[in-house]
């Protein structure tokens, strides 16, 4: 028992380095493009990152990686009790690697002249950088850290607070700086929001599929034998005919869709399948979730539970309600 303790402490610790790894080299990717592509064309950048370039374009100091850091302070004081210890070390890990890889690369120019080639490709640097750091876990600070705690303390969603402060951010670029800039800036955003999304979900997007077809026990138990996948049959009834139909319902990865498909055509090539994009699933045989926040949720309802009192039953003359 004490073996595999140690064994599963020691692959905690390696996932924890691969993570604080990745989370460096999205820093790295990020801190780059700031230095090469972003300061030289004039552009801008969501959240904290936008703020330090506008004050740094419009005084000329502090240099931007000294102003992500400073600006960062604060932000960090204020959200850590509304996030999660592990979210909040891995966000400082990839703030702290932003702000040094902007010191590291200061002076770093990349040779493309067009501006909107520039705008891309800046999107998609930046995209690359934030979605390595978020698919390890972790933020380059900012934004997300007050975003996340607005949401836990007012229930205000992440989405909105993002896109207010970033839309402040174009304006006030608009007005400074140029119409033109503020719109290359939009551009790029549009490109690095999706870039971000590709690298979090893309590569191993799961897709729900319900497919309606005669033969619908044959085919639940081919992908339960042959996909190992779950299927939930759910009970319809035809629009037309009135007849009662089972709906097959299951959710795969993108490289089983297509043998998911096959599957389903060969025993009834007449079957009505359709596929829907999932933004995440969570459950087994998939994500499980992990986090050090959501076990110590999960204790405290379970301790709660135990401490509350047993239900009584109801007097009889209110039974009859």
């Amino acid at each position: 028992m004490s073996r595999m303790k140690e064994d599963g402490k020691r692959t905690e610790k390696i996932k924890i380095i691969g993570r604080l790894l990745l989370i460096c080299v999205g820093a790295a990717v990020s801190g780059w493009c700031i230095n090469a592509i972003i300061i030289p064309h004039r552009f801008l950048s969501g959240g904290v990152s936008g703020i330090s370039l506008l004050t740094f374009y419009l005084v000329g100091t502090p240099p931007v990686g000294l102003s992500i850091l400073l600006l960062n302070i604060p932000i960090f004081l204020l959200g850590w009790r509304d996030i999660s210890l592990r979210f909040i070390l891995f966000s400082l890990v990839g703030m702290l690697g932003l702000t040094g890889f902007v010191f590291l690369f200061t002076g770093t120019r990349f040779p493309v002249h067009d501006e909107m080639l520039a705008a891309i490709l800046a999107g998609v640097f930046m995209g690359v950088g934030g979605g390595l750091t978020f698919r390890a876990g972790g933020s380059q600070g900012g934004i997300d850290i007050i975003s996340i705690s607005l949401n836990r303390r007012y229930s205000i969603r992440v989405g909105h607070t993002i896109f207010s402060i970033n839309i402040l951010i174009l304006v006030a670029a608009a007005i400074v700086i140029s119409l033109d800039r503020a719109l290359y800036t939009m551009i790029m955003m549009f490109v690095a929001s999706n870039v971000l999304d590709r690298i979090q979900t893309g590569f191993n997007q799961r897709k729900s599929v319900m497919i309606i077809s005669s033969a619908s026990r044959i085919i639940s138990q081919k992908i339960l034998h042959n996909l190992h996948r779950g299927v939930t049959i759910l009970k319809g009834e035809g629009g037309f005919t009135g007849r009662p139909q089972e709906v097959l319902y299951t959710v795969t990865t993108m490289l089983e869709l297509n043998r998911l498909k096959e599957l389903v055509w060969m025993i009834d090539p007449e079957a009505f399948i359709i596929v829907n994009d999932t933004v995440e699933v969570i459950g087994k045989g998939f994500k499980i979730p992990k986090s050090e926040d959501f076990h110590r949720r999960v204790r405290k309802a379970m301790k709660d539970a135990q401490k509350a009192p047993p239900l009584r039953s109801l007097p009889e003359k209110d039974q009859n309600l």
